[in-house]
């Protein structure tokens, strides 16, 4: 098991790699696709010269080549199985959509080393892997078997394996699991308020289980005005989130909000070296440099007005 005292000081030596506010505000103003790329390659950001996806895997692999080190840590381990449960979705969807080299789609080995996982879903052996990924996996199979093929039917299935196993992995994790049941109640607040806006009513099964938010609750919601649901969910968990969209009526605003409220979780004890906070918050503070990052450069290669970039953006850790 690692040491937590070394990886937290790890962690914080870390921190002073990431770009922060400043840097990305940079990005933001770059003057062109290519100007921005200059300034990532300036600040030691992946792999320069190698084009932007290869600099972004590259960040990508240092950040789980980090995460190993804390393997065993309570609660930290559930980080890394989110890149397992997006190997596993890809690795589905290319089975299932006759991808033969899949590998592009791929993000780093989390607790799970790629190529094993590979070979178990390509072969249809699920044996070596965790149970809650085995059964949703098989799930599929059995679906599909006289289904139609569904890359958004993956997703649902996984997700809910994940939910469920990233939350045992944090239990009584404090902050940790906290982190997880946010991301849960917001993603079912979203499905439920794009459900709303488009007309759709969401069946019980829709929802993730693990949040504070039940499924009680959106089921009591269906017959309410979306105006009632929200002032409603003003008291819960998302109430920030909400009262963003209210004001904004912007998905990507509502997101951007609950990343905010995740990175913040751990910014109060980030100097606190005897506890998980400086891991984690670096963690979710390098992922949310990733994304940013990611979706700077994608609007600024087909030149988005600078306020549509603005909107989408998060707070930064430094």
């Amino acid at each position: 098991m690692a040491d937590l005292i070394y990886v937290a000081s790890i962690a914080r030596s870390l921190e002073n790699t990431l770009l922060g506010s400043d840097k990305i505000t940079r990005l933001v103003f770059a003057e062109s696709f290519d100007a921005a790329l200059k300034i990532l390659a300036e600040n030691g950001f992946g792999n320069a010269g190698e084009g932007v996806d290869a600099m972004i895997a590259a960040e990508e692999q240092k950040l789980a080549r980090f995460m190993k080190e804390a393997e065993g840590i309570k609660g930290l381990d559930s980080f890394s199985l989110r890149n397992d449960y997006h190997n596993a979705k890809a690795l589905m969807k290319a089975k299932y959509g006759g991808i033969a080299e899949p590998d592009f789609m791929l993000a780093p080995a989390g607790k799970t080393d790629v190529e094993e996982l590979k070979e178990c879903v390509m072969n249809d052996d699920y044996a070596k892997l965790p149970p809650q990924m085995a059964k949703a996996l098989a799930e599929i199979d059995v679906h599909f078997a006289t289904a139609p093929h569904s890359g958004r039917y993956i997703d649902e299935v996984l997700d809910k394996a994940m939910y469920a196993h990233v939350l045992e992995a944090s239990k009584k994790a404090g902050s940790i699991e906290k982190y997880w049941q946010i991301e849960i109640d917001h993603a079912n607040v979203q499905l439920f308020l794009r459900g709303k806006k488009h007309g759709m009513r969401m069946s019980a099964g829709s929802f993730m289980p693990g949040g504070t938010i039940g499924a009680d609750f959106f089921a009591a919601a269906e017959g309410e005005s979306e105006e009632a649901v929200l002032d409603k969910l003003c008291y819960t968990s998302v109430a920030k989130s909400v009262k963003e969209y209210l004001q904004t009526r912007s998905f990507a605003r509502f997101e951007a909000c609950k990343d905010n409220a995740q990175l913040q979780m751990f910014a109060a004890d980030r100097y606190d070296l005897f506890s998980v906070a400086p891991v984690a918050g670096y963690y979710v503070a390098k992922k949310t440099e990733l994304k940013a990052v990611k979706m700077i450069l994608t609007l600024l290669k087909i030149n988005a007005d600078k306020a549509l970039i603005k909107e989408r953006l998060r707070e930064f850790y430094v």
